[in-house]
């Protein structure tokens, strides 16, 4: 029954079936001046078609959550750089938050900009505040993720267009 199901898990992901928390293969270094997100790299992986993008759809469950404070981002408002980004976790009564599953993918590459993040704030169980962040002007996607102790993934996109 053990290799059965280790079989299945195997042929899953030759399928192209992995969660999307695992899909991320690509991690950037360190960016020059304290940008998340370049003017270069937002052309090279697709800012503004990611921001396009339906989002995913994503089963409801007991699954932990992520909120974001800042920036509060409605329709047709734009945010200036730098600017504020405060993120909020809520784990579920069963299942505290691990923060070092923490990531921030951005466009539709998804590219790993997790360091970029972690370099100037410290990530916990409840969240974490970034005063300052740098994205050059247009439309960008980030998606944030984070899994609780019991390994279930909470995810949320921050889509948002900088003047």
């Amino acid at each position: 029954m053990k290799f059965l199901k280790m079989h299945m898990v195997g042929c899953a992901l030759l399928m192209g079936a992995l969660p999307a928390f695992a899909q991320v293969s690509t991690s950037l270094s360190a960016a020059p001046g304290g940008w998340l997100v370049t003017p270069a790299e937002a052309r090279e992986f697709k800012g503004e078609e990611g921001f396009n993008e339906q989002p995913a759809l994503r089963p409801r469950a007991l699954m932990p959550q992520i909120d974001i404070l800042k920036p509060e981002v409605l329709a047709d408002t734009k945010v200036k750089a730098p600017f504020a980004i405060s993120v909020l976790f809520k784990g579920q009564s069963d299942a505290a938050i691990d923060p070092s599953t923490f990531k921030v993918l951005y466009g539709t590459f998804k590219v790993d900009i997790t360091g970029r993040i972690t370099k100037y704030v410290k990530v916990t169980k409840e969240g974490f505040a970034l005063e300052g962040a740098q994205i050059p002007s247009g439309k960008h996607r980030l998606t944030m993720q984070v899994m609780d102790e019991k390994q279930r993934v909470a995810e949320r996109e921050l889509r948002l267009e900088v003047e």
